[in-house]
């Protein structure tokens, strides 16, 4: 598969791919499409790390905050990604990720599987982004803006990127990532274990999302192997394990 020049620049992305007109927001079946993608950090990356789609603090930080404040916004947020990424060896211990999503940033770039904020109407009559909602994406009616979106994004990855994280460790979600990357990737495309896959020199790895709401997050990092939540840490060192004893040097 031929490589594209480079990832997204840092900054606003000017797509419209899936937007009729002028429209900044669209309803598919139960779900909203609003028009707010972007890219922070490098764009010859090493470490690709993606969320799902913003969730709500970051779609509002979006309309009115300085741009670098927009990504994984809160304290809990950043602090956790930050643990979650030493944890992997992605960050070294004296290193943050708020000093990460800068244009000047080298080494990482930060955006989500859907550069566009998703959300979906529950049966209580409200919008959600969270918890159930990712999975759902890639069954329901939605799914076709969830591909269009990994097509223009993430089917030509740049030569530089080695790694990718993908935020998010439950097993429905990582059964329909899996499904949507091998179906870009097609015979490059490798299963390696429960939370990660390779896409010819890619590596790409499930973490436990550091959402505050992430009950699991703990036993996570906590790495146990009687726990299932810390089997999947330990599964994720395993496929990492090839990018030692560096990750950000091997990459």
């Amino acid at each position: 598969m031929p490589k594209q020049a480079c990832l997204p620049p840092h900054g606003r992305i000017p797509c419209r791919k899936c937007f009729s007109t002028a429209r900044e927001v669209e309803e598919i079946a139960s779900w909203r499409v609003v028009n707010d993608p972007g890219a922070w950090g490098s764009d010859h990356a090493s470490i690709l790390v993606l969320g799902f789609s913003k969730g709500f603090t970051q779609a509002s930080a979006y309309q009115s905050d300085a741009f670098e404040a927009i990504p994984f916004k809160g304290t809990v947020m950043r602090s956790r990604l930050t643990a979650a990424l030493r944890r992997i060896g992605a960050l070294s211990q004296i290193e943050s990720v708020s000093e990460k999503f800068l244009a000047s940033e080298r080494d990482f770039a930060f955006g989500s599987l859907v550069r566009c904020s998703l959300s979906r109407l529950n049966k209580k009559g409200e919008w959600e982004c969270t918890g159930q909602v990712m999975p759902l994406a890639f069954t329901e009616p939605v799914r076709a803006v969830v591909r269009r979106c990994a097509e223009t994004y993430l089917g030509d990855l740049p030569a530089s990127v080695r790694l990718v994280v993908m935020l998010g460790s439950g097993d429905p979600y990582i059964k329909g990532c899996r499904g949507l990357i091998r179906s870009l990737y097609g015979s490059a495309f490798k299963d390696v274990n429960e939370v990660a896959y390779r896409t010819s020199d890619i590596v790409w790895v499930h973490i436990a999302h550091p959402s505050p709401g992430n009950g699991y997050f703990t036993l996570w990092m906590q790495g146990a192997s009687s726990d299932p939540s810390g089997r999947k840490l330990l599964q994720a060192l395993s496929a990492l394990s090839a990018l030692s004893p560096s990750i950000r040097q091997a990459a």
